[in-house]
């Protein structure tokens, strides 16, 4: 369960998690002879009925990469190479099999495997899960994890000893960019390095655990079925995805170059190129500069643009090669869908990954000072940051003028626009937040879960909505106000769990 920190993991940004104790995904396997794969998925919902999905057999040699995946950025490029020939074959770059997920994370173990002098075995196993299916508690992440553990401990391979969290983390979890889907690896990274008790910070790239944090004692997290099913948009996913290397590219190479030496940059530091790999790396903190002049660049990005006037941007300011370069890595043919001309709303896409980055950290800060009260109310900004919404020249003025020892002089207080919300699914969020605030600002809130579109929603609610009157007021909201089936509240309360882990075979 994502606490905060939403669709910021691709860009290499840490968001705090939560592995939820009772809804796993296990996988029983073993060992072949051979290099043949079967498995075999069944689904149990909480009524305790099953869904058995179509079974899968292949064999390693007809999907393995000829020479070994030596790095994420090659298995970026793999899956590139396999989505375009699969659009080239099928008219689409998405295959919605389920079957595809555990194909992807094994292209990756069988390129480990083979570079560290290990010859990649077989597999005969049976894959169980609660774990809702597209609802936003990442249940494809749990398939890829549970099935690449089970894969890794037939060969004596132990994640986090044998095999780094970096490769077991960021590259298993990179390996759903085979399926066509374009996302980061915290969903993974929070399910195992998931602590019993506590809330996690899940760094990326490389996966770590940036620390963790119990629980307020006097609240719970929730999740709730919004009923609203998930819609998927690859087009706008794609561009929103895109929107952080070609954001990056652009502060780095057309904004800053013409900020150094101007008045009042002297603070910049000189080697800024250098400091910025990725979207993570544009704050004031590591650069030298201010809150204000962070605004000012935001300011300047542009509002919608096109990879062809980019270049040709690029081309005008004398760093094509730059461009290209950036393009050849971080682009190339991973985005089938964003042609040349594609409208890629850059400023709002943008400036939500920077101001969700400092939603996280502004979080921990309040939480630290005892304000849960704002905390709360940067968890209802990060909704609104999934509205289709523009960061205005205005907006980001008006927090350029509020004074340097404000608390709120701080990117996390703008929401940006990375539009990922349907209308019913924000009205279920919204109905929640505002039945909350009925009660008190220091009551709870709630937000998406999962990709924005739809499925769950959850957040932190005070205990006292656990019995009584309040509970009754919550349950009548869910049953008659939203229409959605009757809620167990007890069912829906999510306990921090343990994070994944190996069992040993029965004896």
């Amino acid at each position: 369960m994502n606490i905060a920190g939403m669709h910021i993991d691709y860009g290499g940004m840490p968001s705090l998690h939560l592995a939820v104790r009772g809804h796993d995904t296990v996988t029983l396997a073993a060992a072949r002879d051979d290099d043949c794969i079967r498995l075999r998925s069944l689904y149990v919902d909480d009524n305790g009925e099953g869904c058995r999905f179509e079974p899968a057999e292949f064999h390693l040699s007809d999907l393995a990469a000829t020479e070994p995946i030596e790095s994420r950025q090659g298995l970026l490029d793999y899956a590139g190479h396999v989505c375009a020939e699969r659009e080239r074959a099928t008219g689409t770059t998405f295959d919605d099999s389920w079957s595809i997920l555990p194909q992807g994370g094994l292209v990756y173990l069988d390129s480990w495997l083979r570079l560290a002098g290990k010859r990649p075995q077989g597999m005969d196993a049976l894959i169980v899960s609660n774990v809702s299916p597209s609802g936003g508690m990442s249940s494809s992440s749990a398939l890829v994890i549970s099935t690449a553990w089970a894969y890794l401990r037939l060969h004596d391979i132990a994640p986090g000893d044998d095999m780094s969290w970096e490769d077991a983390i960021d590259g298993v979890g990179t390996s759903e960019w085979i399926r066509g889907t374009r996302g980061g690896t915290a969903d993974h990274g929070g399910m195992v390095l998931g602590k019993a008790g506590a809330l996690v910070s899940v760094g990326v790239f490389p996966a770590q655990d940036c620390g963790s944090a119990p629980l307020p004692p006097d609240y719970v997290a929730v999740i709730l079925d919004s009923g609203v099913p998930r819609v998927y948009d690859e087009a706008g996913k794609e561009e929103t995805v895109l929107a952080y290397p070609l954001g990056t590219w652009f502060v780095r190479e057309l904004l800053l170059p013409a900020k150094a030496g101007a008045p009042g940059w002297g603070s910049l530091a000189s080697d800024y190129r250098q400091r910025i790999e990725l979207i993570r790396d544009i704050t004031p903190e590591r650069l030298g500069i201010t809150t204000p002049q962070l605004c000012e660049l935001l300011a300047c990005v542009p509002s919608t643009t096109t990879l062809s006037e980019v270049e040709a941007m690029a081309a005008a300011a004398g760093v094509g090669a730059s461009y290209a370069a950036m393009h050849e890595r971080d682009i190339g043919n991973k985005f089938p869908r964003i042609s040349p001309d594609f409208p890629v709303r850059l400023r709002r896409r943008f400036t939500f990954g920077l101001a969700e980055q400092d939603r996280v950290a502004a979080m921990g800060d309040f939480l630290a000072a005892g304000d849960i009260t704002t905390a709360f109310e940067l968890v209802r900004i990060s909704h609104a940051g999934d509205y289709d919404k523009e960061v205005s020249p205005e907006e980001l003025a008006n927090l350029s003028s509020r004074p340097p020892d404000d608390p709120r002089a701080r990117l996390a207080f703008v929401p940006g626009g990375y539009g990922r919300m349907t209308e019913a699914y924000d009205r279920v969020v919204t109905a929640l937040n505002d039945f909350l605030l009925g009660y008190g600002a220091e009551a709870g809130a709630v937000q998406r879960l999962g990709a924005g579109w739809g499925g769950n929603v959850g957040g932190l609610i005070s205990r006292r909505f656990l019995h009584g009157e309040e509970r009754d007021a919550l349950e009548r909201l869910v049953r008659d106000d939203l229409g959605l089936p009757a809620f167990d509240l007890d069912a829906g309360v999510a306990t921090p769990g343990a994070g994944a882990s190996l069992m040993p075979a029965p004896s």
